[in-house]
């Protein structure tokens, strides 16, 4: 058996795992998102974070209510941050991720009424209280809305073999 016969034998295998590779074209196509639909959603979840890390700075609160805002904010940059960058590769969404920006707008809402707002001491105090329940409720919509959209999409996936 010469060297060349050996290389005969690995091409003719090659060939016929060839033969034997799947024809993905009568699979149920899969919808990837193309139009990166749901950025425009992850964005603005971002951009309220940025203006709840912002805001401390901007008006006098409580340290309990400073650093409330500026970790909420900085996870929601980081959610926001992450569903749209899975949006804009032309894929979905999480729903776990869009899921626990509601919750993280829940506990928004929530916040100014557990922690209290100075007993209403300045005007300041009053806005950053506002702040909060206005900020909380736009961020539970868009998470919700983010969840739906994105477990609207993972019913339509075929299951993986």
């Amino acid at each position: 058996m010469s060297d060349s016969d050996a290389y005969d034998d690995r091409t003719e295998v090659r060939d016929r795992d060839d033969d034997y590779d799947r024809d993905d074209s009568d699979a149920p196509a899969v919808d990837t998102n193309p139009t990166e639909r749901g950025t425009w959603i992850s964005a603005l979840v971002a951009l309220l974070g940025l203006w709840l890390v912002v805001e401390p700075f901007l008006f006098e609160m409580t340290a309990v209510n400073f650093w409330n805002d500026v970790i909420v904010g900085l996870a929601l940059i980081a959610l926001g941050a992450y569903n749209y960058y899975r949006r804009a590769d032309e894929r979905f969404g999480s729903v776990a991720v869009g899921a626990f920006v509601a919750l993280l707008g829940l506990w928004l809402l929530a916040a100014p009424f557990v922690f209290g707002v100075d007993g209403g001491a300045s005007e300041a105090t009053g806005a950053t209280f506002w702040n909060d329940v206005v900020v909380g409720a736009l961020v539970v919509i868009l998470g919700a809305y983010s969840a739906y959209e994105a477990r609207d999409a993972d019913v339509a996936r075929p299951a993986r073999t």
